[in-house]
């Protein structure tokens, strides 16, 4: 089950997703973002084509109102797109490595101030499980099967 209950409120939550990856964030998220909380958001949303973002309409104004969340969707086959894309192109797990996170808070997610969540397509699990091993002789906690893996725990991961 994703909860955040075990996590201080002035850590940064990090959330990726794959299609609809996105749902189990969800009411976490609509429970949690307030305009004034020092935590940071940030949803990295992939999905085949725009119109399989769940969610985006309410993501982007989410973001338009409360300073402390990000929205960053990403799409992997633009050339289907009945208007042209102006977004990222590309897989979630590529805005990782490119730095998106740290560009856009201006400091780099750390042990001490974020947590990870990860739910979608396997191929980007472990994609990502990947990158963040990358960082730490740390294993990974899963708790759910399969489609998502809760609470990465930066402070074992980015070591």
């Amino acid at each position: 089950m994703f909860t955040l209950d075990q996590i201080a409120a002035d850590q940064n939550l990090i959330f990726i997703g794959t299609g609809t990856g996105l749902a189990p964030y969800m009411s976490m998220i609509r429970t949690h973002v307030e305009a004034n909380e020092p935590r940071k958001f940030f949803v990295l949303h992939g999905a085949r084509n725009s119109w399989d973002l769940g969610y985006r309409t309410e993501l982007f104004y989410l973001q338009r109102f409360a300073l402390n969340f990000t929205y960053v969707p990403i799409i992997d086959c633009p050339d289907k797109e009945l208007v042209p894309w102006k977004g990222h192109v590309g897989f979630a797990q590529d805005l990782w490595r490119q730095g998106v996170i740290e560009k856009t808070w201006g400091f780099k997610p750390t042990p001490a101030n974020s947590h990870v969540f990860l739910c979608g397509n396997p191929l980007m699990i472990e994609a990502m499980k990947r990158c963040l091993s990358r960082r730490a002789s740390s294993s990974i906690t899963s708790r759910l099967p399969d489609r998502c893996t809760s609470r990465i725990l930066l402070t074992a991961i980015l070591g």
